[in-house]
């Protein structure tokens, strides 16, 4: 049975694909480089994060990539959940499954999402600045002594999904978020829905 969910937040829950790829747009150009396609951004983005930029800007390193996007995040319109995620998580919380949230975004646009979004008290604990997620995912197993088989992660890029297998969870990808479904597929997760509230059926 399951009794636990960790979300992704950007693209999973939160529709910020586009806001992404403006954010990218303006960081691509800041280096001097045209911005890729959109189709290649879902192609080619994944976690940990660097593993995207240092794949176009190779000498690119964290402190510079998290100053330079966390200026152009903050310069393109807010993003909303996506249609059904809020009635889905208030079903969860009430079936008394523990719900939490890894994000790589940066706290100071994660967590006033979060509260628009009428999010703030239905999980349990919402961590942003994340570049590696496995190893949180195993902090949180800890700290609230899940079990891990117990667990499900739940995000939509290659990365997440590996990340859920090196913590040991299970992982399950989401088609409508930042990568393409066969990128999500090539990571082998446990299982792959087309619609949130196929979880459902895993519990």
């Amino acid at each position: 049975m399951i009794r636990n969910i960790i979300f992704d937040w950007s693209g999973t829950l939160n529709d910020n694909v586009k806001a992404f790829y403006e954010a990218a747009s303006i960081v691509f150009n800041k280096l001097g480089r045209k911005m890729i396609s959109f189709e290649e951004t879902k192609r080619e983005f994944t976690l940990p994060y660097m593993v995207f930029w240092n794949k176009y800007f190779p000498d690119l390193t964290l402190e510079e990539e998290q100053k330079l996007y966390y200026e152009a995040i903050h310069q393109v319109p807010d993003a909303e959940i996506y249609d059904g995620v809020k009635e889905f998580l208030i079903k969860m919380k009430a079936l008394g499954i523990n719900l939490l949230v890894l994000s790589s975004d940066p706290n100071s646009k994660l967590l006033p999402e979060v509260e628009k979004a009428g999010l703030k008290d239905v999980f349990l604990e919402v961590i942003g600045e994340i570049h590696e997620k496995d190893g949180v995912i195993t902090h949180l197993i800890e700290k609230y002594n899940f079990d891990p088989n117990e667990t499900i992660y739940v995000g939509d890029t290659y990365g997440d999904i590996t990340a859920g297998k090196g913590a040991g969870v299970v992982s399950v990808g989401i088609t409508w978020g930042f990568q393409l479904e066969e990128k999500i597929r090539e990571a082998n997760p446990d299982f792959i829905i087309s619609n949130i509230f196929e979880i459902e059926k895993l519990l």
